[in-house]
C-alpha cells in the first residue's frame, strides 16, 4: 500500500455518513461523536436526532420489536426485556435519592424515549421535575411553578404531574395540577386546582385558566393519544367515595370528565391505561387480599363506549397495576411485590421474580433509546 494516499481516498460523502449512522444504535453514535468534531456535530445536530428517532424501525428492523421496562430504585434503574424479562443493564439516576417518601423517585410518565422524574412528589409543590434521558445520560432540571411565589410551607398542598408528547406542536409538555388539601389524608380540598402547562420548546410554564371538574385525581396519570387521564374521586365529605376519571386534552386545553363503564359493585377502579390504540379502564374484586379478580374495560374511540376485554384471576393479589408492553402483555405486581404478565394473546399469565427491588412509583413499560434531548 502505497505511503502517500490521495486526500479523495479518505472522502466519504456526507449523505452515505448519514445514512450509515441511521442505522447504528445509540451507544455507538454516542462513541462516535468522540472521534471527530464533524461526527460530534453531526450526531447532536437537532435534525439528525429527530431523524434518527423517526428512522428507528424503518433502518434497524431489529429495533421494532424491542420493548423494554424499567424498574427505578434507590439510585438506579433497571432494564428489563419485556418478553424475556431478564435484566439487560441498569443505569444510575441523575441525582440522589432516599427510601422515605420525601425524596423517594417517582416516575411521571416516559415518550420517545424520555422520562419525567420528579423525587419525593407528595406534599409539595412539585418544583423538582426532571426530564431525563437514560440512553444518553442526559438531563435538564425543569424551571419552577409559575406559582412558587405565592404560597409558603404553612398551607398544605399535593401536587399532580403528567407528561406527554404534542404532535401538533412537536413539543414535549408538562402538566401541574396543585390541589390545597383541609387535611393530610386528602379526602377533600377546599378549592379547585391551579392548572399549568410546560414546555420544552420554551422551557417555561405558562398558567392555564380552564374550568376543571370537581375531582380530586390520584397520582398515577396515563398520557393517551394527546390526553391526559386520571382516575380519583370527588370531595364528597359524607358520602363514600367513588372513583371518577378525567381527562385533559393538549389541544384544546381542557378538562373532562370520562363516563365509566357499567361495572357491577364490589369492583373499584384501579387505574387507566393505554395500549396501542386503546384505552382501558383496570377495575378490581378482592377476596381479603388473595385470589383477586383483575377486569380490563376496552374503550371504543369512536363511540367512546365500553366493552369487557379481559378477566384476570390474581392468585396472588394484586399490589399495583402497570400497564401494557410493546410485545402484547399485560403487567401488575402482586402482594409478594414480583412482577406478574398477562398475555393478551394466550391469556396466559406468568410470575416473575426478577431479584430487583423497585419502588411501585418508579416503574415505566414505555422506555425506548433515543437520542433526543443529546442537542440541548
Amino acid at each position: 500500500m502505497p505511503e502517500q494516499m490521495n486526500d479523495s481516498s479518505y472522502f466519504i460523502p456526507p449523505e452515505l455518513v448519514i445514512d450509515i449512522f441511521l442505522r447504528l444504535p445509540v451507544k455507538t453514535l454516542i462513541r462516535c461523536t468522540s472521534v471527530c468534531k464533524s461526527w460530534y456535530a453531526l450526531i447532536r445536530n437537532p435534525n439528525f436526532v429527530a431523524l434518527h428517532f423517526n428512522s428507528n424501525g424503518s433502518y434497524r428492523p431489529e429495533c421494532r420489536d424491542n420493548g423494554y421496562v424499567l424498574l427505578g430504585c434507590t439510585n438506579f434503574c433497571h432494564i428489563v426485556c419485556d418478553r424475556s424479562f431478564k435484566s439487560l443493564y441498569a443505569v444510575e439516576t441523575p441525582f440522589a435519592v432516599g427510601p422515605n417518601r420525601k425524596s423517594s423517585l417517582n416516575f411521571i410518565g416516559s415518550c420517545n424515549g424520555l422520562l419525567c422524574l420528579a423525587p419525593g412528589l407528595e406534599y409539595n409543590l412539585g418544583n423538582d421535575v426532571y426530564i431525563w434521558n437514560p440512553s444518553i445520560r442526559s438531563h435538564k432540571k425543569l424551571p419552577p411553578s409559575q406559582f412558587s411565589d405565592e404560597f409558603t410551607d404553612e398551607r398544605w398542598m399535593v401536587s399532580r404531574l403528567g407528561f406527554g408528547f404534542h404532535e401538533s406542536t412537536n413539543d414535549y409538555k408538562v402538566i401541574r395540577l396543585i390541589y390545597f388539601p383541609e387535611c393530610r389524608n386528602f379526602t377533600s380540598v377546599d378549592a379547585a386546582p391551579l392548572v399549568e402547562v410546560y414546555s420544552l420548546k420554551t422551557d417555561s410554564w405558562r398558567i392555564i385558566r380552564t374550568e376543571v371538574p370537581p375531582i380530586v385525581t390520584q397520582s398515577v396519570v396515563t398520557f393517551h393519544k394527546g390526553f391526559f387521564y386520571w382516575m380519583g374521586f370527588k370531595s364528597i365529605r359524607d358520602d363514600p367515595m367513588e372513583n371518577y376519571i378525567m381527562s385533559f386534552d393538549l389541544d384544546n386545553e381542557k378538562f373532562k370528565e370520562i363516563q365509566q363503564p357499567s361495572v357491577d359493585f364490589p369492583f373499584s377502579l384501579l387505574s387507566v391505561r393505554g395500549s396501542s390504540g386503546s384505552l382501558f379502564a383496570i377495575y378490581s374484586k378482592f377476596f381479603g387480599g388473595q385470589n383477586d379478580i383483575l377486569v380490563l374495560w376496552k374503550m371504543d374511540e369512536y363511540s367512546k363506549s365500553w366493552t369487557k376485554a379481559y378477566t384476570i384471576q390474581c392468585n396472588r393479589g394484586v399490589w399495583w397495576t402497570i400497564g401494557f408492553t410493546k410485545s402484547g402483555k399485560f403487567l401488575y405486581a402482586n402482594l409478594e411485590k414480583k412482577l406478574v404478565s398477562f398475555d393478551l394473546e394466550s391469556l396466559e399469565t406468568q410470575v416473575h421474580d426478577l431479584g430487583i427491588s423497585f419502588s411501585r412509583s418508579a416503574v415505566d413499560i414505555n422506555y425506548m433509546e433515543s437520542l433526543l434531548l443529546f442537542d440541548h
